[in-house]
């Protein structure tokens, strides 16, 4: 559970952690109301809310207009909240920010694909950027007191535990930024970091 003070703070912050958030509506059901109107809080996560918070959340979703059937229904298992929250998310559309950042991003790989594509000098070419691309993806030392690794990062397919280590190991977060089964919503908090490893990471996902 999130200690009472820091879920008053978080709550009453514009500039929340969205993962916080999240956790917040999760272990302290009191906040989901405040949560809600939070203006971090992410349309996969007002979902779930609107589904599964309690009534005084639920209500003011609803003087909002938002409830589980305007974000297209109910999110599925109510005996798996947390999880439900998550699929909720990752069933959201990468939005216009997200869609922006990765086609920031692509100006490096198009840049390379203008690059002649026979010859030695396209070979060339092609070595001589290999360097940084290794060094992009290079796996980070952990550093985090929790146990997280990098192998975790860039594998696990625990969505409760990709948003931990994105929120308790920031070293791990280009791994993060990597792992195919990250959700949309935090796909898109990572490309506001301005890291150029985790837009390289970024950049890499197809």
């Amino acid at each position: 559970m999130v200690d009472y003070d820091a879920a008053v703070a978080a709550v009453q912050d514009p500039n929340a952690d969205p993962i916080l958030l999240a956790k917040i509506a999760y272990e302290n059901p009191e906040f989901g109301a405040n949560v809600a109107v939070n203006p971090r809080c992410y349309p996969g996560l007002k979902r779930w809310i609107a589904e599964f918070g309690d009534e005084r959340a639920r209500e003011t979703l609803a003087q909002y207009g938002f409830t589980a059937e305007a974000f297209g229904g109910p999110v599925q298992d109510q005996e798996a909240p947390a999880q439900a929250a998550l699929q909720a998310v990752e069933q959201q559309p990468a939005d216009a920010y997200a869609a922006d950042q990765y086609a920031a991003a692509q100006p490096a790989a198009n840049q390379y694909a203008a690059q002649p594509t026979t010859g030695q000098y396209a070979a060339n070419q092609y070595a001589a950027q290999q360097p940084a691309a290794q060094a992009a993806f290079e796996e980070p030392v952990a550093t985090n007191p929790y146990g997280f690794t990098a192998e975790q990062a860039l594998t696990t397919t625990d969505q409760m535990q990709i948003a931990q280590i994105a929120q308790y190991a920031p070293e791990l977060r280009a791994c993060i930024a990597r792992n195919p089964n990250t959700y949309p919503a935090l796909i898109e908090w990572l490309g506001q970091l301005g890291d150029p490893a985790i837009n390289a990471a970024l950049a890499s996902r197809q």
